[in-house]
């Protein structure tokens, strides 16, 4: 079978970021001969830098952080944003570091109750909500923080998800506080407490429930006030049977993949772009 081969090129990534070895190349390279080229057809580019802005060629944006598209740029947009165009799919962050399609495999028994209370990874200080919420909750016990950020352990965590795998519960605000408007913006910070059934405590995202299962998690857009949530944290922690119950919820909304989010459907926008 003869493939088609494309010209593609990344640029304005992360530091670290593989060219020829990353979600989107690797997802193309299934069905086409991709070509890394300094003379693209297609130019994936993020938010770390502007030399996208001297390619002539169809440009695809996509962000991991909290920053949406400008069409006065881009052809085409591939990030966390709930925008209704033809032009944009939804694609947040999670996807792309791994472990989202394992969730619906989830397996629990009485033995999570038999770990610490909760831990704290930050290393970005920038989020008040974030800072006072830990800072509140950790007058009800004690919170391992193993970040660079309010670290109480005396090391910085290296295997973050073998850390959580130790915890009932995890602190999973996102870093971001001061757009006002949220609504999509979700990484991997509440997905990595689900791999390893820790129990995420969630800021961010006010339309997290398009996402996952808020019955599986504590989620700080269900309640009237932090003094809400931490009852309710304090109460479950103290409840082997609740505990468990929430437990035992999917992390996915009746254990089904979000179907803007299975792979076949991806590849079909990628495609659209590629055979327009």
């Amino acid at each position: 079978m003869i493939r088609n081969k494309i010209k593609i090129d990344f640029v304005d990534f992360w530091g670290g970021f593989e060219k020829n070895n990353n979600y989107f190349y690797n997802l193309l390279s299934k069905d086409f001969d991709v070509e890394i080229s300094s003379n693209p057809d297609f130019l994936f580019y993020s938010v770390f830098g502007s030399s996208n802005l001297s390619y002539k060629c169809i440009k695809i944006f996509f962000s991991g952080e909290n920053i949406g598209p400008d069409y006065n740029n881009c052809d085409y947009s591939m990030c966390h944003d709930f925008i209704n165009d033809e032009r944009h799919y939804r694609l947040p962050l999670y996807i792309l570091t791994g472990g989202y399609y394992e969730l619906v495999d989830k397996s629990v028994d009485n033995s999570l109750l038999n770990r610490k209370f909760c831990n704290f990874i930050v290393s970005n200080g920038a989020s008040l909500v974030r800072n006072n919420f830990f800072s509140k909750l950790c007058k009800y016990k004690m919170i391992d923080s193993g970040g660079r950020f309010m670290n109480n352990i005396g090391y910085l965590v290296g295997d973050k998800l073998k850390f959580q795998s130790n915890y009932k519960f995890s602190i999973a605000f996102e870093n971001d506080a001061y757009r006002p408007n949220r609504d999509g913006y979700t990484t991997e910070k509440i997905l990595e407490p689900m791999k390893v059934n820790s129990i995420p405590i969630y800021w961010g995202n006010t339309l997290i429930t398009k996402d996952f299962n808020t019955k599986s998690f504590i989620n700080y857009h269900d309640f009237n006030s932090e003094d809400d949530i931490i009852d309710y944290i304090i109460y479950i922690d103290n409840n082997d049977d609740e505990y468990m119950k929430v437990m035992r919820e999917p992390w996915l909304n009746d254990n089904k993949i979000v179907e803007s989010l299975k792979e076949e459907n991806i590849k079909k926008f990628l495609h659209k772009i590629i055979n327009r």
